[in-house]
């Protein structure tokens, strides 16, 4: 049995007759009468009472009509489903990064990737941030942005270097060092984000043999340095995210050693995975818009 087969079946029983059904089908009527043997012969029972010009369904007909209208509804949702995922215009990016403060960031490069794809969705998968890798190599996700590339299965598209830096209040001791070093963080209260600590690159470099005298936890990058700003303690972050505070004067920042902290970013992707056009153009277009947002940012620093 066959596709064809259910849709002979669907038209049939709409038309009542095999000469209406024939000509909504583009077939001939014989051509059609023999679909119906051969359907009738893989069910062994009849599906349609042929009675002068009218064909009525038997009640097995009525069965298979039920099943066929479900199959051909299920192929056509299919179909179109997977038109999105192969139209060059048209589709879903699903996405996620290793670290949080990255989708500041992104929010800026998402309305101007949609400027020129309004017909992709991009979804961010907030909630799987610390499994990112994870979930690219389970496929439930298309694109993640880490910041190592390591893994053979996949491919890595380089986007941007940045530098996590010690970020302190403008009074504090450190705010006119030029870098301090890792055992000096034992008697400083340490601000960071709602996660475990076992979860926190940082947090483990930084207390691998000592634990802080307090650790403040918070859910936005926003309360960490309103925090900072308050001596509260002190927290490591991206330089990119706290160049506005430093300019303002609000907040202090200080490299960590003097070999400095920093880390690349890349576009992950599976490898045996075929990406649609716009997905290509979605790492294509994040890896420029980034080394232009990392020009700018240098310059604004200089």
């Amino acid at each position: 049995m066959e596709i064809r087969h259910l849709q002979m079946v669907k038209e049939v029983a709409a038309c009542g007759n095999l000469t209406k059904a024939a000509d909504r089908l583009y077939l001939t009527q014989s051509a059609l009468s023999h679909q119906l043997k051969e359907i009738e012969g893989f069910f062994n029972t009849q599906l349609f009472i042929r009675d002068k010009k009218q064909m009525l369904l038997t009640d097995a007909g009525a069965v298979v009509l039920e099943a066929a209208e479900k199959i051909l509804q299920e192929v056509a949702e299919t179909r179109a489903k997977v038109k999105c995922l192969t139209e060059k215009d048209a589709g879903e990016v699903r996405l996620c990064t290793e670290c949080y403060t990255s989708y500041h960031w992104l929010s800026g490069f998402l309305r101007a990737y949609r400027d020129v794809y309004p017909k992709v969705d991009v979804k961010i998968d907030i909630e799987a941030t610390h499994f990112a890798e994870q979930h690219l190599l389970e496929n439930k996700i298309d694109v993640a942005i880490l910041e190592e590339a390591e893994n053979p299965k996949l491919n890595y598209t380089p986007l941007f270097q940045d530098e996590f830096m010690v970020i302190v209040a403008p009074d504090h001791e450190w705010a006119h060092r030029s870098w301090v070093e890792i055992d000096e963080f034992a008697n400083q209260n340490y601000i960071m984000y709602n996660i475990p600590d076992e979860q926190s690159t940082n947090f483990k470099m930084l207390y691998k043999n000592f634990r802080p005298p307090r650790v403040y936890k918070m859910t936005l990058t926003e309360a960490i340095l309103e925090m900072v700003k308050a001596g509260m303690g002190v927290a490591m972050l991206p330089n990119w995210v706290v160049r506005p505070y430093l300019r303002s004067g609000e907040l202090a920042a200080v490299s960590l050693t003097e070999k400095r902290l920093l880390r690349t970013w890349y576009a992950a992707t599976l490898k045996n995975k075929q990406l649609p056009p716009y997905t290509d153009a979605f790492i294509e277009k994040l890896a420029s818009y980034m080394k232009e947002l990392d020009g700018y940012a240098v310059m604004c620093s200089a």
